[in-house]
């Protein structure tokens, strides 16, 4: 191979390792290290009981609202299958992120169309809730997409499923104020997760898709008297618990 040759191989070969190294710093610079995933955890809620037990007063801190994590243990096991069966049903098969949505994502962006939510493992779920500021959160794009997987990943390779499934339940939103499973079962049912049965771990998991519309305050029955959205909602959850074979 002439001298000439060696060049411009050697000049192509710089150049494509620029473009990659600048594509990447495009799609992951700045992002936070999913080890300090802890760190953006939701502060607890203050809980001021009298000796009983009995609770008098709860004082929200100044972002978020009522929170109180609790160990897997003391979730119920009916919660945490229903919540795999509507949001992840090959959550201890995958490894953290759904490439299929993302490949989904891809395949629109490049026909123009605009990357759409959804579709996105417990774990991505945790990723972009937690460690993605609340601009890029609601942001609809592939950048968004393929960052949010790319901490999924890491989380996967840094935390395993019981500990990201208990992450999960113990920090997503429930609607009305409530983060977390305990903080929604006491909202919505006022007793402890651990206390709640297979129809109300139903209703719990249809929440986090869409906590507003699936509220229960307002949610659960129609004018009519047919059932609303939330119920609903347990319906379709019950029903997935089914085909994942959870319950009969």
């Amino acid at each position: 191979m002439s001298v000439s040759a060696r060049k411009r191989m050697l000049i192509a070969a710089t150049a494509i390792a620029a473009i990659f190294l600048a594509l990447w710093a495009y799609l992951f610079s700045g992002l936070p290290d999913p080890a300090s995933l802890e760190e953006y955890f939701y502060a607890p809620s203050i809980r001021i009981e009298d000796r009983y037990g009995r609770l008098l007063y709860e004082s929200f801190p100044e972002e978020g609202g009522r929170h109180t994590s609790v160990p897997l243990e003391s979730i119920p096991l009916a919660l945490q299958q229903a919540t795999i069966a509507t949001e992840d049903q090959n959550f201890y098969q995958n490894p953290g992120v759904d490439f299929a949505g993302i490949l989904r994502a891809l395949w629109i962006n490049l026909q123009g169309g605009e990357t759409l939510a959804g579709g996105s493992t417990l774990t991505q779920q945790l990723a972009r809730d937690l460690l993605m500021t609340d601009a890029e959160r609601t942001e609809r794009s592939l950048r968004r997409k393929l960052r949010e997987g790319y901490l999924a990943w890491q989380l996967a390779r840094t935390y395993n499923k019981e500990e990201i499934l208990a992450f999960y339940l113990n920090q997503t939103y429930y609607g009305s104020l409530s983060y977390g499973v305990e903080a929604a079962s006491q909202t919505y049912f006022g007793k402890p997760v651990s206390e709640l049965g297979l129809a109300e771990c139903a209703l719990l998991a249809g929440l986090p898709q869409a906590p507003a519309y699936y509220d229960p305050y307002t949610k659960m029955w129609e004018p009519d008297g047919q059932p609303g959205a939330v119920k609903r909602r347990q319906g379709v959850v019950l029903r997935l618990m089914v085909e994942r074979e959870y319950i009969s």
